[in-house]
């Protein structure tokens, strides 16, 4: 009967002869337990067994840990601190004096492990009813048992919170973290404590410590030591010293992205560039090495950081010369752009930290160059074109939202719709060009007045837009409708800084004061403007494919770039209040006309004489006309 009652427990089809005469031979016996002790250890991993190369500067956290852990009341610690700050590390480095028995450790943590466990294992394998319960159960028992010895350590304790079978576990952890019986320390990042902070109760039974970011200076020495680790690592010789530690983790601090910190970006930063100068060597050598040795170079570092932000693989180099030269496309506005030369090539160094935009705002009447400016900078300095946003269109409150996404429990919250600066996650480096920002509502305006401070903006779902390597130019001629000459403050001296009260009426004062540069652009002279037709008549004229037409035909509208053509073209054309915006339709329907009337079919007969016809009746044809002969 034994031998038959083990083949119906091993789930085997093979029905006793008895199984009539007594059915309960048939029914399985079913575990009364699945998760054994020795189940919930072999997920509970030491942390002291963990290879770790140490911790520095963080000997007054360990201290404030180890006296929570030993007090009768709540014997629970949660680090709190900015992602990359060290905070699991300072759980390794706790770990690792409690195996060596260090002096530092109190006796009544003596004998003690940290033990770090998976949240993601504990809620796996309980699909049935009731098999999450016992498995916690198990876990809050081999941790309270005096034997064991355990302190629990949970890495990214929010977890807890993201969902309702992990929500679940942490309402079954209260009771037992309320009673003191184990101890616990916990991490998290200063955004995802605040998935905690909904939960008081839990909350409560925690004390907290703040883990700020270590200083330069700190993380300097930490790279200095990381050195011999990085060698044994990589099996070559590295060549390191404090002038090298100190231009890391200012590379580290200015092109990395605004949510890492130190020493973890530093750390990143050099692991990085160490690995690319070994690939470099092992395919063929470089000049930055020396029989083997590696030697961290400014340039490889910047490139290695421009790489981990934007996936692009080198900075492209500032060409002052280049810059000046496309720049001198605009016309009547030199000692703007001499000025904005200058501060490009300013930034370009790098002299301060980058921690927020570079921000201009470019006032003047329209169609004398602001927006031509804008595309030239992202043309010539970050190598891509703008992004731009037609400010126009954002003339209601309600279009924050088409800019950091609904709110929570609203309509679209939940929405994948990509927003205007999710670029920005791909490559930081961009130039932001904000058209027309007068136009845009009042709270549209004062969105963008953090990101004029902080060099942030946060979306409806907390996530942190970086805006620190970005060049954000915002256009307007606000208080310039009504004037064709000066445009009212400071037009003629670029070196005065824009009247705050002619753009108060339209812009708040805070808003205008963030602004690290203003510019007036002036309005363009006729002088000017004829200059402006000549070039674009020229360029036209050059574009046009005149093999399409006969040859008396193309030779005739090459030959049309003359002052008496640009004379008459100036005067249908020039309107003080529009700028150079009338110069590419004026030039456009005067060589339409040209190619209509002087077009022929393989007769010879003109078969757009009608047209040619209708066309004199609305224009000064009889000028154009006596000009050609």
């Amino acid at each position: 009967m034994t031998e038959e009652l083990k083949k119906v427990n091993n789930n085997t089809n093979e029905v006793p002869d008895n199984a009539e005469e007594d059915p309960s031979l048939y029914e399985p016996v079913w575990e009364e337990e699945f998760v054994e002790y020795d189940e919930i250890g072999g997920l509970l991993q030491d942390m002291g067994k963990e290879r770790h190369s140490g911790t520095q500067f963080r000997d007054e956290i360990i201290r404030e840990i180890c006296a929570i852990l030993i007090s009768g009341n709540k014997p629970n610690a949660m680090l709190i601190g900015p992602a990359g700050s060290g905070k699991t590390n300072i759980v390794e480095e706790l770990a690792a004096r409690l195996k060596r028995n260090d002096k530092s450790i109190p006796d009544k943590l003596k004998g003690y492990t940290v033990c770090s466990i998976s949240l993601s294992d504990i809620v796996s394998g309980t699909g049935l009813v009731g098999d999450l319960e016992r498995k916690v159960r198990k876990l809050i028992d081999h941790l309270e048992s005096k034997e064991n010895k355990a302190i629990l350590f949970l890495d990214e304790v929010h977890i807890l919170f993201g969902g309702e079978t992990y929500k679940k576990v942490a309402q079954m952890l209260k009771p037992a973290l309320s009673r003191g019986k184990f101890m616990v320390i916990a991490a998290t990042t200063t955004q995802e404590v605040k998935k905690i902070d909904d939960d008081p109760a839990f909350n409560r039974r925690f004390t907290r410590i703040f883990v700020d970011e270590l200083t330069k200076d700190q993380t300097e020495k930490i790279l200095i030591r990381a050195v011999k680790g990085m060698e044994k690592h990589y099996g070559v010789k590295i060549g390191f010293n404090k002038a090298a530690a100190r231009m890391l983790v200012r590379a580290a601090d200015e092109f990395c992205s605004v949510g890492s910190h130190r020493p973890d970006n530093a750390l990143t930063l050099m692991d990085r560039a160490i690995a690319s100068k070994v690939i470099e060597l092992q395919t063929g050598g470089s000049p930055g090495s020396d029989t083997g040795k590696i030697i961290l170079d400014e340039k490889l570092v910047k490139d290695t950081a421009f790489r981990l932000t934007s996936g692009n693989s080198s900075i492209k180099e500032f060409d002052e010369k280049a810059f000046r030269t496309a720049l001198g496309s605009i016309r009547g506005q030199d000692d703007i752009l001499d000025d904005l030369t200058k501060v490009i090539k300013l930034y370009d160094m790098h002299l301060r930290p980058h921690d927020r935009p570079l921000t201009f705002l470019f006032a003047g009447p329209s169609g004398v160059g602001k927006s031509e400016a804008a595309k030239i900078i992202a043309r010539e300095y970050i190598g891509e074109k703008p992004i731009i946003l037609n400010m126009a269109e954002y003339n209601t409150p309600a279009s924050v939202n088409r800019i950091i996404g609904s709110p929570v429990g609203y309509v679209g919250s939940d929405s994948n719709r990509e927003l205007p600066f999710d670029a920005l996650d791909t490559n930081p480096y961009q130039v932001i060009l904000l058209d027309e920002f007068e136009k845009c509502d009042r709270s549209v305006q004062r969105l963008f007045m953090s990101v004029f401070d902080e060099g942030v903006m946060v979306t409806n779902l907390g996530k942190e837009i970086d805006f620190t390597k970005t060049i954000i130019i915002a256009t307007t001629n606000a208080g310039c409708t009504e004037k064709t000459g000066s445009i009212g403050f400071g037009a003629g001296d670029v070196s005065e800084s824009l009247s705050v009260s002619d753009l108060s009426g339209y812009f708040d004062t805070e808003l205008i004061n963030r602004f690290s540069h203003r510019y007036t652009f002036h309005s363009i002279p006729k002088t000017v403007y004829a200059g402006i037709i000549r070039e674009c008549l020229s360029k036209e004229v050059t574009g046009l494919d005149l093999d399409r037409v006969s040859s008396t035909a193309a030779k005739r509208i090459r030959s049309v770039v003359t002052d008496d053509t640009v004379k008459l073209l100036c005067d249908r054309s020039y309107n003080a209040k529009l700028g150079a915006r009338p110069v590419r339709s004026a030039i456009h329907e005067f060589i339409d006309d040209m190619v209509l009337s002087y077009i022929e079919d393989s007769s010879g007969a003109d078969t757009v004489k009608p047209v040619r016809r209708k066309l004199c009746r609305t224009r000064s044809c009889v000028e154009r006309e006596r000009m050609l002969k």
